[in-house]
């Protein structure tokens, strides 16, 4: 494989994807299904049009997300709260953005600022447990999620809680205070392109279906590749993951390394939560964000794409056309769309099991 490639996906995994097209496709044969055709419509479904937008629109969180988790897993950091921390950047985000006064771009950027500099406060609280009581960060890290969860959804219903709505969620965000779509369809740059490339190209469904969190998360991905190839302490963590005995060896202060890298996976975790309240939601709504499921999507995209930021891109970019896939098989064919979680698994499954079997032979 080429160098590229190697940055990607390893050869592990694209075995893994192999291996799990075949199986699901003999599952589909045994249940008298066009194998085929099912992945003709999923593709379809979701690489094409409206389920393309939709793709893409499920994408940004997710690789935000996984980003965030890459900063602990390559430094050997099993970060299992990026959920709890999602939501608490979402909540602080949201509170943000309905009570400071100011211009709608200074409330965002101060939303997305307050997002980061709370979750990244609830990050930092499992290396500290580690450092002082010994308690595993994996363990501490999942557990954190729960009263995360909690403490949220109280403030939601004590404090917060719209009284003109019935749902239990805030009051709606102003509109110069949410992230708007690229290119709105009323706007001068959204008419243009609908003019030059129709209304019904891919083009003008892109840019009018991704919001401003696109560059955000661009910006994002950026930055993790500067740190991971620039910085010292992007090739300390690199260390750290591949062998903890050497880097302690070698003169590698093993706790400030996990304490920044959780410190800024937690603060990443906090700025694609209020992306998605600022852009999609326009309000906090209890048990919005974490019902998601892009936190666990997340989990699965950091190990088929091994904490690499461009395996980060690719691996989500599958994953949610998985899912939009499973959906437009869902209704052409009636197929549960639980099937895409089925490839999903098994992708993971056999990639791991491979990652096992290379570790029992060295």
């Amino acid at each position: 494989m080429t160098r590229w490639a190697r940055a990607v996906l390893s050869e592990g995994t694209v075995v893994a994807v192999t291996l799990t097209v075949v199986i699901v496709a003999v599952l589909l044969l045994a249940t008298g299904y066009d194998p085929v055709s099912v992945y003709a419509t999923m593709a379809a479904g979701s690489l094409t049009g409206a389920g393309l937008v939709s793709t893409l629109q499920q994408t940004v969180p997710v690789v935000g997300l996984t980003l965030a988790l890459c900063f602990s897993f390559r430094a050997g950091v099993f970060n299992l709260g990026g959920e709890g921390q999602f939501v608490i950047g979402g909540c602080a985000g949201a509170i943000t953005a309905l009570t400071l006064p100011g211009p709608g771009l200074v409330v965002i950027a101060a939303s997305l600022a307050v997002a980061a500099l709370a979750a990244a406060l609830w990050a930092a609280i499992p290396p500290l447990l580690q450092e002082h009581l010994d308690a595993p960060i994996f363990v501490t890290s999942l557990l954190l999620n729960y009263p995360a969860i909690a403490m949220t959804s109280y403030a939601v219903k004590a404090w917060l809680k719209d009284p003109d709505s019935s749902l239990m969620a805030t009051r709606r965000i102003d509109g110069s205070r949410r992230i708007g779509p690229l290119a709105a369809p009323g706007s001068g740059p959204g008419r243009a392109i609908a003019d030059l490339f129709g209304p019904d190209s891919t083009l003008t469904l892109v840019t009018s279906g991704l919001s401003w969190s696109l560059p955000v998360v661009a910006a994002i991905l950026a930055f993790t590749i500067f740190v991971n190839t620039r910085l010292p302490i992007g090739l300390e963590a690199h260390v750290l993951g591949l062998n903890p005995r050497l880097a302690r060896h070698t003169g590698v202060n093993v706790a400030r390394v996990v304490r920044v890298h959780m410190l800024i996976g937690g603060a990443i975790a906090g700025v694609v939560g209020a992306l998605v309240v600022l852009s999609s939601h326009y309000r906090f709504i209890d048990g919005g964000l974490d019902g998601t499921g892009y936190a666990v999507t997340a989990l699965l995209v950091v190990l088929l794409g091994r904490s690499r930021p461009w395996g980060a891109v690719v691996a989500g970019f599958f994953f949610s056309a998985l899912i939009v896939g499973g959906q437009a098989m869902e209704r052409e064919y009636g197929l549960s769309s639980y099937l895409s979680i089925i490839i999903q698994a098994l992708v993971i499954f056999l990639v791991t099991l491979r990652l096992t079997r290379a570790w029992r032979t060295r």
